[in-house]
């Protein structure tokens, strides 16, 4: 019984040593991350800043490499087009619904029902399609003349 009771209290020490061991680590990787998420907003600030500078040259005309330049220009010709989006966005939001005038509704009046009479709803139509068919008796209902059951009601029909 010692021997069982050592064990579980080993095991339960070695669980809790892991556990703070993995926590010890999620906390250092936490930190490094976010010395390198410092370290890539410092980067982007940096090159925010180039981009400010090459693009006051472009514009002063004082920047001699062609591939910047061709940045450059790429930037001033989407600037100019944010910048005819945003006025047609508000001459759209400017606009105003103006309902259209009413068209005047017809009066509709449905065809009259007839009711089918009961002697036609009994005799199957005489087309191409009933050739061969029969009324079952219990029912009424038309089946095919070599059935040996009726389909809808189940009822023998020879």
């Amino acid at each position: 019984m010692a021997d069982f009771v050592e064990s579980a209290k080993n095991f339960v020490n070695s669980a809790v040593s892991r556990t703070s061991w993995e926590a010890q680590k999620q906390l250092r990787v936490r930190g490094k991350q976010g010395e390198i998420d410092k370290l890539m907003d410092q980067r982007h600030q940096l090159l925010d800043e180039l981009a400010q500078i090459a693009m006051t040259q472009y514009q002063q005309g004082t920047l001699s490499d062609p591939q910047l330049s061709r940045v450059c220009a790429g930037i001033m010709e989407l600037d100019h087009d944010v910048k005819n989006r945003e006025v047609q966005l508000q001459d759209i939001k400017k606009e105003a619904f103006t309902p259209e005038q009413p068209v005047p509704v017809t009066d509709y009046s449905p065809p009259p029902f007839t009711p089918p009479s009961s002697s036609a709803a009994s005799k199957p139509p005489a087309g191409p399609g009933y050739q061969g068919q029969i009324i079952c008796p219990t029912c009424g209902n038309s089946v095919r003349a070599n059935s040996l059951y009726c389909r809808s009601c189940g009822a023998r029909l020879r």
